[in-house]
């Protein structure tokens, strides 16, 4: 018997459906990655790859006219960085792979409209936003990767803040 005191049970808002969703892919992305990173050769692969290809559009008539001096060098500084990326790859894998799974269980938790997910999210996203710093150093590039994840990070963590009215 239902009494008309009884408290309905909570539902998921759309939005939070979708960046939930979202998370989770991207969440099973960076445990692909960090698995690729720690325990394959991938980012010695990927380095050679890159370098073959740079050396190839250096050789290119097109890189004889203005700025290509700056071309040069960001080209330098990306190899620069795929080199500190292979020397690091193990580490940067571990921690992906640990970061994506406290992410990834922040995500459920929120999916399930617990608040304390919103909070373990947000403390993987920035321990993820830092750890290129770590083993990569603050270059222009790191700063440039991180930048840009950074505020598709904000931009998520700031939806979540949204719907926290809505968990428990």
């Amino acid at each position: 018997m239902t009494t008309p005191y009884a408290e309905a049970p909570a539902t998921r808002p759309t939005l939070l459906t979708i960046i939930c969703i979202l998370s989770f892919l991207f969440g099973i992305w960076g445990l692909y990655g960090g698995v690729q990173s720690a325990f394959t050769d991938q980012p010695q692969r990927d380095l050679e790859k890159t370098k073959a290809e740079l050396e190839k559009a250096m050789a290119s008539p097109d890189m004889q006219g203005p700025g290509a001096e700056m071309v040069v060098k960001m080209g330098e500084e990306a190899i620069a960085l795929g080199e500190k990326s292979v020397e690091n790859a193990k580490p940067i894998g571990y921690s992906s792979i640990a970061l994506s799974i406290i992410s990834l269980l922040g995500v459920w938790w929120m999916w399930n409209l617990h608040k304390k997910g919103f909070w373990l999210y947000t403390l993987a996203t920035v321990g993820s936003l830092i750890t290129p710093f770590l083993f990569l150093g603050g270059g222009m590039m790191t700063l440039l990767g991180v930048g840009f994840m950074g505020v598709i990070s904000l931009i998520f963590i700031i939806l979540y803040g949204v719907n926290l009215k809505h968990m428990r």
